[in-house]
């Protein structure tokens, strides 16, 4: 089945041709889109660094243009007290590494297997006081990655250099804030393809940015 989200939190599963169909729509439309089996799980992370699971068969099944149900009433997700930073199949996790970063600027690697449990939530990461968590998404060994904060600083370095902690760890330092600045991106591409970004009014090649190490400053961009 496909599952798809939109934008105001409603959630449902459709079959894969009626996506195949309309698929340029369902992207267009929706936030989140992804397919998976209905035997599976669906994990939602939140800003609050908590993981809420829910069973595929536990969502309606429908037509393309059906509205769904709000994720609220079928999860322990609180809207009114977390926001949703991904989702994704427990499944398509299971064997893979997942980088977790946060507005402070910590990051950290966590094997996909952690997330396999069977309550309905768990907290997913540790988070320091006033922090949130910002970025949930596979990673590769092989990867650059770039961290682009609200202030317009990039800093550009090699997966590799992100170690891999438990869940329950608050990971290590990504990059040296400013004062009032907070972590707002995480960009990930392979070595030699060229990836842009807008930053303002402006076009940032990533791959054209010094290649540095963890736990620097960064590189400022004007806007």
């Amino acid at each position: 089945v496909c599952f798809l989200m939109d934008r105001f939190g409603y959630m449902r599963v459709i079959d894969r041709n009626a996506y195949e169909r309309n698929k340029e729509a369902a992207h267009a439309e929706n936030k989140f889109v992804f397919t998976c089996m209905n035997t599976d799980k669906i994990c939602i992370f939140t800003d609050a660094g908590q993981m809420h699971l829910l069973k595929v068969v536990d969502l309606p099944h429908g037509k393309f243009r059906d509205k769904g149900v709000p994720v609220d009433n079928l999860s322990n997700y609180s809207s009114s007290e977390e926001q949703i930073v991904t989702i994704c199949d427990a499944q398509q996790i299971a064997f893979e590494k997942l980088l977790f970063a946060t507005k402070q600027g910590m990051i950290k690697r966590v094997d996909g297997s952690e997330f396999q449990v069977a309550k309905r939530t768990i907290a997913a990461t540790k988070l320091q006081e006033e922090d949130a968590l910002i970025h949930v998404g596979m990673v590769q060994e092989n990867q650059n990655i770039v961290l682009q904060t609200r202030d317009g600083y990039f800093l550009r370095f090699l997966t590799a250099e992100i170690p891999e902690k438990k869940k329950g760890a608050v990971g290590v330092r990504g990059i040296k804030l400013q004062k009032t600045d907070e972590l707002e991106q995480i960009h990930l591409f392979e070595e030699g393809t060229d990836t842009k970004v807008k930053y303002g009014e402006k076009e940032v090649t990533l791959n054209r940015l010094k290649l540095a190490k963890r736990d620097g400053v960064g590189t400022k961009q004007r806007k």
